[in-house]
């Protein structure tokens, strides 16, 4: 081998770049009403409801059943997440490292979407006495809670699928539970509606369960986004959960834009590249009856059932 041989040897970089734990978003796609958009303005509508009445036999006119018509509305917000690349690290990094930036950007919009629908819920509940409350925040979660919520929300009348996301530590709780963990109990119409790696799902009784991070939810003195994800939540404290039927609650995107538009901007100093992922859109409240307030004590830890 000569002296020179060295000069050849190639260095061999690992295809993975690791992310700094996050929530992904996106995980309430789907589970809230369209509306109407246009102007910066998104409509819900409400219709109330029309009742029937006896024929008395005579010949008069008809009484005025005109159902009870309103709208819902909120202003659009915009967002955007940017990164700056120059072209010179470009030409030296690796296509992992560059599509790392994607994906990041990406996951702000999607987490934006998902906070946009707990800002809404929280913003329905707070001051809100038509938005049930359920507990205080000093008792453990509980099933019987769940039930409460459900019931009432299909004893006033929803049809749709009801959605109520729960951090893990929550569902760990509910697996220590034979009625929730046991497929004895469940029976085969109620097993997982969906799979997935990130997080767990189930629907128990009707009710679509899911866990979320710990960072979208609303804790301790109710100030919203203070979570530090992964360290849990402090136990003296409480947990906001909601649970909602699909029509009580509204989104609408006018402009969602996950994949990052690049673009070279040659008035800069060696012509950096600008990614820019936006989203346009809102949440708001539509129909109380059908949003129910969970407040439980929150925990990092199940304890067992007797």
């Amino acid at each position: 081998m000569t002296i020179q041989a060295p000069l050849w040897y190639r260095e061999k970089i690992r295809d993975m770049v690791r992310a700094r734990y996050q929530s992904n978003g996106g995980f309430l796609d789907g589970t809230m009403a369209r509306g109407d958009g246009g102007a910066g303005i998104i409509k819900f509508p409400v219709i109330g409801r029309v009742e029937a009445y006896e024929l008395s036999g005579s010949i008069q006119k008809i009484q005025n059943t005109n159902p009870d018509l309103s709208m819902v509305q909120v202003s659009v917000r915009d967002f955007e997440a940017s990164a700056w690349m120059r072209v010179q690290d470009a030409r030296r990094q690796g296509p992992n490292e560059q599509a790392a930036v994607g994906t990041m950007l990406s996951k702000a919009i999607r987490r934006k979407r998902d906070n946009l629908k707990f800002e809404a819920l929280n913003t329905f509940a707070v001051g809100n006495a038509e938005v049930k409350t359920i507990g205080d925040g000093s008792a453990a979660i509980d099933l019987l809670d769940a039930l409460e919520a459900h019931s009432q929300i299909r004893g006033a009348g929803a049809e749709e699928d009801v959605w109520w996301p729960v951090t893990e530590a929550l569902f760990d709780q509910f697996m220590m539970i034979k009625e929730f963990a046991n497929a004895d109990y469940i029976g085969s119409a109620d097993l997982p509606f969906a799979k997935s790696a990130a997080i767990r799902k189930r629907t128990w009784r009707g009710i679509h369960i899911m866990t979320l991070p710990d960072e979208h939810f609303v804790y301790g003195t109710g100030a919203y986004g203070t979570g530090s994800a992964g360290n849990g939540f402090d136990v003296s404290g409480y947990i906001d959960t909601y649970m909602w039927a699909t029509d009580a609650m509204g989104n609408e995107a006018e402009w969602d834009q996950e994949t990052p538009s690049i673009t070279t901007h040659a008035d800069y100093e060696g012509t950096p590249m600008l990614a820019k992922v936006g989203l346009s859109g809102n949440s708001v409240g539509i129909l109380p009856e059908g949003v129910k307030r969970i407040r439980v004590k929150s925990q990092v830890r199940p304890t067992r059932v007797a």
